[in-house]
């Protein structure tokens, strides 16, 4: 078996993750809240005074909380304020696309530490295991990353479950991951807790703790990609469905509607047809012009179909926000933003609250950086 990123210390301090259902309710409630008087913890937990300052000093002492100056608010004894320490635990999140393999570093507040790449086909999983070890091992050594606070890595990957365990059904263009066990084999290679998920789900997973979630706590996000895809985030949880493929939003379109919806293959192929050499996502990614021949007359044909899913997510979840978001350049998905119409008057011409249009706000590689928060988030916060 091979040993994992980093080699711990002693034994004692490999054992940190993970902490208990109280514990993991206080490290959230204060990573929700940035800065946080210990006073004001009971609220959010549902946790007794004396609970919280025991539970606290044990946080504090394993080094996954640290303390903040307290702030003078009328007599007595100020109370400490609390903040998560970003050290105290760290995450590999890997994506596999369908041109590319990118990975990120994180730390316990969802910061990006390091963002890297593989050279390797993405449709050779044992290659794009071996390779994102290799890279993981050199990057944890350049940053001086402490393997005994290894929380585990996250696989981003595309497609559905068939069943409620996590092997996934992927595109044609990764079909080699099909049926893989993915979670087995990077657990086996990398030494640690392993976590696969679907990309658009981990994109909202991102936003959800270092973008759009920290002002809407139910929100679509639109995962614009090869295909199309997407994630669910209801009150400030993801929700994965019954068979874990919530998110699923082509699924909403007749096979003769598919083409026209606002899938980047569509637009790449559009792009060729006028001339230009845009090959592939990675490509469209690094040099998008909105003024190349062929990108408007793409976001008007696929407007009607982009309509018609944000009105029917905002009709069946009545979200706060829809994020836009995946491989999608910025300034495309300004585009598609400017294309989505308002929600429409009932039939009495009442005007209905809608949802706040809004963009991605993930600087790096979104479901990667998604992958490395979920291993954060299941091994160390016991969250679903």
């Amino acid at each position: 078996m091979t040993v994992p990123v980093g080699t711990p210390q002693n034994s004692e301090k490999s054992t940190l993750f993970p902490i208990g259902p109280s514990s993991a309710a206080i490290l959230e409630a204060v990573r929700v809240n940035g800065v946080v008087a210990r006073s004001d913890l009971p609220a959010p937990t549902g946790l007794s005074q004396q609970s919280v300052h025991r539970l606290t000093e044990e946080l504090l002492e394993s080094g996954l909380l640290e303390r903040r100056d307290p702030v003078i608010q009328g007599r007595g004894k100020p109370s400490p304020r609390l903040a998560v320490n970003p050290a105290g635990a760290y995450a590999f999140g890997v994506s596999v696309d369908t041109n590319t393999v990118e990975t990120v570093w994180v730390d316990l507040t969802g910061n990006i530490l390091s963002e890297g790449r593989v050279d390797v086909n993405p449709n050779d999983p044992e290659a794009v295991i071996k390779a994102a070890l290799d890279l993981s091992k050199r990057s944890a050594k350049k940053l001086g990353l402490d393997p005994n606070r290894l929380a585990g890595c996250g696989i981003s990957t595309q497609g559905f479950r068939n069943t409620q365990d996590n092997i996934f059904t992927t595109p044609p263009l990764l079909e080699n991951w099909s049926g893989f066990a993915i979670e087995k084999r990077f657990s086996e290679a990398f030494g640690c807790p392993a976590y696969a998920e679907n990309n658009g789900t981990l994109g909202a997973i991102a936003e959800l703790w270092s973008g759009a979630g920290r002002d809407y706590p139910t929100f679509v996000y639109l995962s614009f990609n090869f295909g199309l895809g997407g994630g669910v985030v209801l009150d400030g949880r993801p929700f994965y469905g019954f068979n874990r493929n919530a998110g699923e939003l082509t699924d909403i379109y007749l096979v003769e509607e598919k083409p026209n919806r606002p899938a980047l293959q569509y637009l790449i192929r559009d792009l060729q047809e006028n001339g230009l050499d845009v090959p592939n996502i990675d490509i469209l990614r690094s040099s998008f012009d909105p003024a190349w021949p062929g990108v408007e007359a793409w976001v008007l044909r696929v407007a009607p179909a982009l309509n018609q899913l944000v009105r029917a997510v905002t009709a069946v979840l009545d979200p706060a926000a829809i994020v836009f978001g995946g491989e999608a350049p910025s300034a495309l998905r300004d585009m598609l933003i400017a294309a989505t119409s308002q929600r429409v008057p009932d039939r009495y011409g009442r005007k209905i609250p809608g949802p706040a249009l809004v963009q991605s706000q993930i600087p790096a590689q979104p479901s990667a950086v998604g992958a490395g928060i979920q291993a954060l988030r299941r091994r160390v916060l016991n969250q679903a």
